[in-house]
């Protein structure tokens, strides 16, 4: 016999026969409430019961390994009796919209965070575009301030007063200059073009500070290690904070990697040594011989934290960051020369690439 639960109830198969079963109540609210148990894992009351009552059968999920061994053989399907015991689709329908409206009631505060930080790069591609046309723009007219001016001080400057007259005799920026004047029109889209990048550049400041604070509260040690808008990127490819805290250290070093770990896996070549990681100074200002393992090191840190951050709930940073810190001491003693007597900045020679000769021939 087969342990077969399904949306209506828990059934034990004999062949193509119904030995026993327990139904749920004909009750959308309950029917959704034991799918979510379901989904958690959990054992349902109706399978404790047939299990006490029967002996000597097997289960067809591994969530039922506790009741019985699992069957290698396909669990029948039982959906075709729903109608005859009184459980019409329309309610399947209802259990299953409570269900999802349960499941985003349940949604944590981490989720908000992973949409904030996908829109904070957004914003930062946006305004490196904007930026970068209005450099090329306002060059036209005086490149001398584009070239001494931050790009916040070229947007402000630009967005404020206009001309370069203006800039000259408020701005404080008396710079000769042989670029084309502006006509009024000409003034009037470029200023518009500017306070739309200033915009861009406020409301990215903003959404910046959010996602530090709630990163510095939902996952401090975290933060504290690789700094809150890294853990805020980390998670960003997990999903929530528990899922991050599950990873190893080796997937941690690798999250952001995937297409070159794939192109790795099926055209050889260099196996990539860290993902996301490396925009962190550490790994990104190392040399490159250095890089690998200084990726390693932050990733078992990083690991660690998200970890704590998940299931511990205690502030242990201090403690990791002194740990990472003897690490790196050690890296870089270890590993102060390039190996091999190469120059520094140059790269170990590439590897022939694996996988099939014949498959890379007639992609040529």
């Amino acid at each position: 016999m087969l342990l077969v639960t399904t949306w209506f109830g828990s059934f034990l198969v004999d062949g193509k026969q119904v030995a026993d079963s327990r139904l749920f109540p004909k009750e959308a609210k309950e029917i959704a409430r034991r799918l979510r148990l379901m989904e958690r894992g959990e054992l349902l009351e109706e399978e404790k019961a047939l299990a006490f009552a029967h002996k000597g059968f097997s289960v067809a999920d591994s969530r039922l390994r506790s009741l019985g061994p699992v069957s290698s053989d396909r669990a029948p399907s039982l959906d075709h009796i729903a109608s005859r015991m009184g459980f019409a689709p329309a309610l399947l329908h209802e259990a299953t919209l409570l269900l999802g409206r349960e499941k985003l009631g349940e949604l944590g505060p981490d989720r908000f965070v992973v949409q904030a930080i996908a829109g904070l790069d957004e914003l930062t591609k946006t305004s490196n575009l904007l930026i970068e046309r209005l450099a090329e723009w306002y060059g036209l007219h005086f490149p001398e301030l584009v070239e001494s001016s931050t790009q916040k001080e070229l947007v402000d400057l630009v967005a404020r007063l206009g001309d370069r007259e203006t800039i000259r005799s408020q701005g404080g920026r008396d710079l000769e200059s042989m670029g084309t004047p502006l006509s009024d029109d000409d003034r009037r889209a470029v200023m518009e073009w500017a306070g739309l990048a200033r915009s861009v550049l406020s409301s990215q400041s903003g959404l910046e500070g959010y996602v530090t604070r709630r990163m510095e509260q939902l996952s401090p040690n975290l933060s504290a290690v690789v700094g809150p808008l890294l853990a805020a990127r980390l998670l960003a490819h997990t999903g929530s904070i528990e899922r991050l805290g599950r990873l190893p250290a080796s997937t941690m070093q690798l999250l952001g990697a995937e297409k070159a770990l794939f192109q790795f896996m099926t055209e050889g070549g260099r196996p990539p040594k860290h993902g996301v990681l490396f925009q962190h100074p550490l790994v990104h200002r190392a040399p490159p011989w250095q890089r690998g393992r200084i990726a390693r090191a932050l990733a078992s840190a990083a690991s660690l934290a998200a970890r704590v951050d998940a299931f511990g709930k205690r502030d242990i940073s201090e403690s990791i960051r002194s740990g990472l810190q003897r690490k790196l001491e050690r890296i870089q003693k270890e590993r102060a020369a390039p190996p091999d007597g190469r120059r520094a900045g140059s790269l170990p020679p590439r590897r022939a690439r694996a996988g099939n000769p014949d498959r890379r021939r007639s992609r040529r």
